[in-house]
């Protein structure tokens, strides 16, 4: 019998979001959040820390105070100094703010689906196997692997720490018939999981740097349930 691990992934609508919401959070972030400029950026940032905030107070990791303060490594992935081995990564776009939780290193992507956008930019994120298969791909088919690629991609050099700084085109992600994902040729083990969401308006990536097994739950929370 296979032992099965779970990630969890809650998500925000940024639309719910007030400003005055700013005040339930650590202050050095009440001061970094304050100096961003745009309003909309300012409730993304909010939202990203209030899912952090939920997710501190429902697992409670050792060592990490309420409301918590995060810290970053050198291309800004978000971690504790008080408790490494707390795993999560987090993620917005559109009008969803997501956080991801796993007992492994973990990354997580979201985008919103554009239906009429254009492809001109795959040349720039797929690896010369990935090509070969999508350009066989009808033009919706198309869009949707598009995604699948964008967020996976994402949420795989989330989890290393690398960001931007680690190229898309030497990341080769495959697709199954029965259509999981995964990766041929990577230094690190890893699961991928690819979700579709609100509607299918949206796709979430994950990627955990594991050989476990792993389920996935992703669940829509309010303010109201963070701040309670």
């Amino acid at each position: 019998m296979k032992f099965i691990k779970k990630i969890y992934v809650f998500a925000l609508n940024i639309k719910d979001v007030a400003y005055e919401d700013i005040y339930v959070l650590h202050e050095f972030q009440q001061k970094r959040i304050e100096n961003i400029k745009d309003k909309y950026s300012k409730k993304r940032a909010i939202a990203a820390e209030l899912l952090l905030l939920y997710a501190v107070k429902n697992f409670k990791p050792y060592g990490i105070g309420i409301p918590p303060l995060r810290d970053s490594l050198k291309y800004g992935k978000p971690y504790f100094k008080q408790n490494k081995d707390f795993h999560f990564n987090i993620s917005h776009s559109g009008d969803w703010a997501v956080i991801a939780i796993s007992p492994d290193v973990i990354g997580v992507d979201i985008q919103k689906v554009y239906y009429n956008r254009k492809l001109d930019v795959v040349k720039r994120i797929l690896s010369e196997s990935e090509i070969k298969y999508f350009s066989k791909l009808s033009h919706n088919k198309k869009i949707d692997t598009f995604y699948k690629y964008w967020v996976l991609k994402e949420s795989i050099v989330k989890a290393s720490g690398k960001g931007l700084y680690e190229s898309f085109k030497n990341i080769s992600i495959f697709f199954s018939e029965n259509g999981d994902c995964y990766i041929r040729n990577y230094e690190k083990d890893t699961n991928l999981f690819v979700c579709d969401f609100d509607d299918n308006n949206y796709k979430i990536g994950l990627c955990v740097f594991a050989k476990k097994n792993y389920d996935v739950f992703i669940n829509v929370i309010s303010y109201d349930e963070i701040i309670v």
